[in-house]
């Protein structure tokens, strides 16, 4: 593998973990504050950047972002509703490019999160403490 040392930092891939809706907890004016369970992780090449970038005519514009590069595998898919942590920071996901269409790496536009402080990670709840209907 001639790029192994490219691809050196971990980064998790969590989702909204929609088994515990009914358990959430309650944040602020009556809001509920979602948890997050782990999806994947894998071993990406991260690179900041300081640059104003526009990712549509006259939308979203980001100020400092993360270009984060993955290996393409066909066995994992990746959303952009997916939050991720790399290094102690709550990335959201703006952009997924398969580079040059050619199955070998994938590109993400991240930028760190605004809701950082709802980022929950949910411990697996214990079976008895589950109610069925």
């Amino acid at each position: 593998m001639k790029n192994a040392k490219k691809y050196s930092q971990l980064i998790e891939f969590y989702m909204l973990n929609k088994a515990d809706n009914e358990y959430s907890d309650y944040g602020d004016y009556g809001s509920t504050v979602g948890s997050y369970v782990l999806d994947f992780s894998d071993y990406g090449y991260v690179l900041t950047k300081d640059e104003v970038k526009s990712l549509q005519e006259g939308q979203i514009i980001l100020e400092g972002f993360f270009e984060i590069y993955l290996r393409y595998t066909s066995d994992i898919t990746i959303l952009k509703s997916h939050l991720m942590r790399f290094k102690n920071k709550s990335l959201s996901i703006h952009s997924i490019i398969n580079k040059d269409e050619l199955n070998k790496e994938i590109k993400l536009i991240c930028s760190e999160s605004d809701n950082n402080v709802e980022f929950n990670i949910a411990e697996p709840p214990a079976t008895e403490n589950r109610r069925f209907t």
